[in-house]
């Protein structure tokens, strides 16, 4: 337990030290100045959870980084038949770098890193393993732009995620994979309150993984809704559900379709002079639904630290 503390402290420390470095790096950048009158600046609002993109793309010329932190606590087994499942805690880190290549076009890349600390489980002893995640590279096409004109923002993202996860046989199973994502994303601005984002899209994987596991296709919807109280304060509410087919090992089904859906609140604390930003979200299940056994997300909590570049 005093362990668990301490890793989790660090995590928190380390977020809070590239704040004050970007902090320090920002202080001598050239800003525009957000309208004492404007109860919304151009970050208020935005989504807490990873997951969520939306339809807002990164203006041309303009770089977005986003350090994303997942705290999940895989505890209860959910669908036990008696045979049980391995109980982990993990700590999940993406760096989301967006680019805007024209008003319109956006490019992203995706790199991860995840560490699990698995529980004993039958003849198996407790251990810790640790490794990249498969890799992400996509772009985005603004079919409707709120930012240029239209009543909301609308865009197509399609992608590739590269075969660069963990291997071996004491790495999870299905990953180290060639596959290819499409998604579409909706953001909705209501000035100078209220902020809507909304994604649907899925995850195909093209090949065999890890341990001779091929996973299915993944399908993925989140939501989030904010209000803005201040350029520098929002709350929101954001959900997730995502449905797995099942998958195959050595050309057998293996039965395990899930269904999960995960809700909870968030908050931003906005720095509009640094073009800034820091959120957090809790979030508990809400629909568990598995065909075999599973050790189940008890709880999630995501950490974002985000900001806007101009070269």
């Amino acid at each position: 337990m005093i362990e668990k503390k301490t890793h989790q402290a660090f995590v928190c420390c380390m977020m809070l030290s590239c704040l004050t470095a970007m902090h320090a790096a920002a202080a001598d950048s050239t800003v525009t100045e957000q309208p004492q009158t404007e109860k919304m600046g151009g970050l208020s609002g935005t989504p807490v959870n990873s997951a969520i993109s939306g339809g807002g793309l990164v203006p041309k010329g303009l770089l977005l980084s986003a350090l994303n932190f997942s705290y999940r606590d895989k505890d209860d087994i959910v669908d036990d038949a008696g045979f049980g499942a391995r109980t982990m805690e993990s700590e999940l880190y993406l760096l989301k770098l967006r680019y805007g290549l024209t008003e319109r076009v956006e490019i992203a890349f995706v790199p991860g890193y995840i560490n699990n600390h698995r529980d004993a489980y039958g003849n198996l002893a407790s251990d810790r393993i640790d490794g990249p995640t498969d890799f992400a590279l996509g772009a985005s096409y603004a079919i409707m732009s709120q930012r240029l004109g239209d009543p909301l923002s609308l865009a197509a993202t399609l992608g590739v995620n590269m075969p660069t996860g963990q291997e071996g046989p004491d790495h999870p199973v299905g990953g180290d994979v060639w596959s290819y994502n499409a998604k579409i994303g909706v953001t909705k601005v209501w000035h100078p309150k209220h902020r809507v984002d909304w994604d649907l899209g899925f995850v195909q994987p093209t090949e065999t993984g890890n341990q001779g596991v091929k996973k299915d296709t993944a399908w993925t919807m989140t939501g989030s809704y904010h209000y803005v109280f201040n350029p520098h304060f929002d709350i929101g509410l954001e959900f997730t559900a995502e449905n797995c087919r099942s998958w195959e090992r050595a050309g057998r089904d293996m039965n395990n379709d899930a269904t999960e859906v995960y809700v909870g609140p968030t908050a931003n604390y906005v720095m509009p002079q640094w073009n800034m930003w820091l959120g957090a979200g809790l979030f508990v299940p809400v629909v568990r639904d598995y065909d075999v056994a599973t050790a189940s997300d008890d709880i999630r909590i995501e950490i974002k630290l985000g900001k806007i570049w101009s070269f």
